[in-house]
């Protein structure tokens, strides 16, 4: 299977919570230091989310509001002013309707798509994400898939439309412990060690494999 592998091997949550919102700083007479962003912001072509994700032209509004623009369908994101998470709109272009993330209590974060199948990250532990992962069929929206994850390795998209991602598992659950090198250095800065399970959901056959590979990540 063809599958692309993220440069460095770890993602951390705070590039994958990041996403691409650009923030604004205010600028003072003389101050040089100071960064000023003039909306809208546009990006091409560019890459929002999992490596293997569809890439969109990327256009920021204002802060905390950008869109997300496919050859098939527009993502609008913003973000409320209390609460977590953000407001999600899909938005089919051949036909125009709107089609809304239903409120999540844990929040949700759009973390891109992959043809007509839309990713939304959820939680407050940064050591442990869910994902929600939702199809768009006949101008209807329905979540056909969620799971946990660990973020330490970040999920990846395969080019025949299969979910890769590590789920959490007892370490008595653990048939083949990996290779730790950091677990010492971990637990000197008090964290756990916890193990994640290879697992792959093929979203086009809505079919879940376990495999027989294995890793080690720090937990709180």
């Amino acid at each position: 299977m063809n599958l692309c592998i993220i440069a460095g091997g770890v993602v951390t949550l705070a590039l994958l919570l990041g996403g691409c919102q650009p923030t604004n700083k205010p600028v003072k007479p003389g101050d040089t230091s100071a960064e000023k962003i003039n909306f809208p912001v546009e990006k091409a072509d560019s890459l929002f989310g999992f490596q293997g994700c569809d890439k969109g032209r990327y256009r920021a509004d204002s802060i905390g509001s950008f869109e997300l623009a496919y050859s098939d369908y527009r993502v609008q994101v913003k973000t409320p002013s209390f609460g977590q998470g953000q407001e999600i709109v899909f938005i089919v272009d051949s036909t125009g309707l709107r089609l809304p993330v239903p409120p999540l209590e844990e929040g949700g974060y759009f973390r891109g798509k992959w043809r007509n199948f839309f990713f939304v990250d959820l939680g407050t532990n940064p050591d442990l994400r869910k994902l929600n992962v939702y199809k768009e069929d006949k101008g209807g929206l329905y979540q056909v898939f969620q799971t946990e994850y660990l973020p330490y390795e970040a999920p990846v998209v395969s080019s025949s439309g299969s979910l890769w991602f590590y789920a959490p598992i007892e370490e008595a659950a653990v048939r083949e412990k990996p290779y730790c090198p950091d677990a010492e250095e971990w637990r000197k800065q008090d964290l756990s060690i916890g193990y994640g399970q290879r697992q792959l959901f093929d979203m086009t056959q809505r079919m879940l494999v376990r495999k027989s590979e294995y890793i080690c990540v720090p937990r709180r």
